[in-house]
């Protein structure tokens, strides 16, 4: 027989973070039609292109992760199909004319818990190691000392990525009055079929969720087509 295991009740009080993100998720899902659409990237040679790049960053102490690359190639992708860096106005659909990429990231229990999203601002102009370098900044302020307004605004587009987590799949709501978000799984190690040939490699998934009133289903098809197509050739991203 199992030990019995001892659970405590509580009560937890709403932070203003914790009602302002439960406000604008309850708006979000109830007046945006969400539609996603999930693509299969071949990620072997991503992660081969990361580790050669490491090596030799190693004595600069510059360490580029796999959502830095994932930034540079939305961001890249964004400005191939600039209707999905959108947002919805009324009466309007305003397309922006820069890529400013929010970024989501997790903030600890200790800190309240909850969410906050800064901002890469012209991120389509950005490096891989000038993304790296400004995400961490910013990540890393988000986690301790908090973001100011003016990092967290702007935004045209947002990443969430939990495939650090372990997770495979999943689908993001949309953060208005944005028009998509992508949703990162991890990559995975799994049998593949390559030129009718079985092998092993690892594979991730993006899911892009994007508002129907102003992404058309060809388009949203297309975008995650140009980021595959950018991720599963990386050396295209490096000039």
């Amino acid at each position: 027989q199992l030990p019995p295991i001892a659970l405590e009740a509580k009560t937890h009080k709403l932070t203003n973070m914790r009602k302002t993100i439960a406000k604008r998720l309850v708006e979000s899902k109830t007046t945006i039609p969400h539609f996603t659409v999930t693509v299969a990237v071949a990620a072997d040679r991503l992660l081969d292109t990361r580790a050669s790049i490491n090596s030799v960053l190693e004595s600069e102490g510059v360490k580029l992760s796999v959502n830095d690359f994932i930034v540079r190639a939305t961001a890249l992708a964004l400005s191939r199909h600039p209707i999905v860096n959108a947002s919805w106005n009324k009466d309007t659909i305003e397309q922006h004319g820069t890529v400013n990429m929010g970024i989501a990231v997790a903030l600890p229990e200790e800190k309240g818990g909850g969410l906050v999203v800064p901002t890469l601002r012209d991120a389509q102009n950005m490096s891989l190691r000038e993304i790296n370098s400004e995400t961490r900044r910013l990540a890393k302020k988000a986690r301790e000392a908090g973001l100011t307004v003016d990092e967290m605004s702007d935004g045209t587009f947002t990443i969430s990525n939990l495939g650090m987590f372990g997770v495979d799949h999943f689908e993001a709501i949309i953060n208005p009055p944005q028009a998509a978000i992508l949703a990162v799984g991890a990559a995975v190690q799994q049998p593949i079929v390559r030129d009718g040939q079985l092998t092993v490699g690892h594979a991730m998934e993006l899911t892009g969720s994007f508002d129907h009133r102003v992404i058309d289903g060809a388009t949203a098809a297309e975008f995650p087509a140009t980021l595959r197509q950018l991720l599963e050739n990386p050396a295209g991203m490096l000039v």
